[in-house]
């Protein structure tokens, strides 16, 4: 199961077919086959701490390791050591993805330094930008300091006032200008719901549809539960985000293998069951 760095796809060994929930858009995503055609597959991300958690969950079977430290918030940066040591163990097995923090952060400069070659995807998170009139230039400017191979990801989060981050249409139309690869829909407050607690059904299809049109990747995360995850697996979308869905206890406690393994499963029966 090996992806170059630079996509943003799930594995091809899941199914595919039509989304048994209304549609979400009309254009086509997912992996692209040997064949020139399109597989419509929602992949799944699943976020570690630790080098322990990434082979964990590599050999589970997940499309893309997302590292970050939850108990710095919800995009908190791990540190590089921690960076360097899941990179390292993933070995371009599948993509990685750093969570970076917020882009009003202390420190932010410094993280973007230590980004380890082998980094495929970088997320940085827009909180307290909403009472920033200077907020689009001051992350183009942080996106002019990426290293060269990572490409950024936009995050909009569902619950934006709470976060008192830019609204998502205005999150969406900067994304688009500076050449996002994706846009993670997340949550700020891990305490107020889950991502279908701030937004319905009707409203991710309709986001879905609208980033779509945009050529970029969708991503939606918010601690999705089980539940969540079987719902929004639609080809769609291109990768469920979870963590909290797959630990022994609360989102800052160790991931356990059988979840993310059971989680995995959960995205290939409603793929099959899209499929049928």
């Amino acid at each position: 199961m090996y992806h170059p760095a630079g996509n943003l796809v799930p594995a091809d060994h899941r199914g595919t077919g039509q989304d048994s929930q209304p549609p979400a858009g009309g254009s086509e995503t997912g992996t692209e086959t040997g064949t020139g055609g399109r597989v419509e597959v929602t992949g799944l991300l699943v976020s570690v701490r630790d080098r322990l958690e990434a082979a964990d969950v590599l050999r589970a079977g997940v499309d893309l390791v997302d590292v970050k430290e939850p108990l710095a918030g919800p995009l908190g940066a791990a540190s590089p050591r921690v960076w360097r040591e899941v990179v390292d163990c993933v070995a371009g097995e599948v993509p990685v993805s750093l969570a970076l923090g917020e882009l009003l952060d202390e420190g932010l400069e410094e993280r973007l330094a230590a980004v380890p070659a082998g980094t495929s995807y970088l997320k940085l998170g827009l909180a307290g930008c909403q009472d920033n009139d200077s907020w689009r230039s001051l992350w183009k400017d942080a996106l002019a300091q990426l290293p060269a191979g990572p490409k950024p990801v936009a995050v909009i989060y569902a619950d934006f006032p709470l976060a008192r981050s830019p609204e998502p249409a205005e999150v969406l139309e900067a994304a688009q200008e500076l050449g996002c690869s994706a846009v993670l829909v997340d949550t700020f407050d891990k305490r107020a719901g889950n991502l279908l607690a701030h937004w319905s059904y009707d409203r991710i299809c309709q986001h879905v549809e609208q980033v779509q049109q945009l050529g970029i990747k969708v991503v939606l995360a918010g601690s999705l539960d089980e539940r969540a995850v079987g719902l929004l697996a639609m080809p769609a979308v291109d990768l469920l985000a979870v963590r909290g869905a797959a630990c022994a206890g609360e989102r800052d406690g160790r991931l356990d293998p059988g979840k993310v393994a059971g989680l995995v499963q959960l995205v290939q029966q409603r793929q099959a069951t899209q499929a049928s």
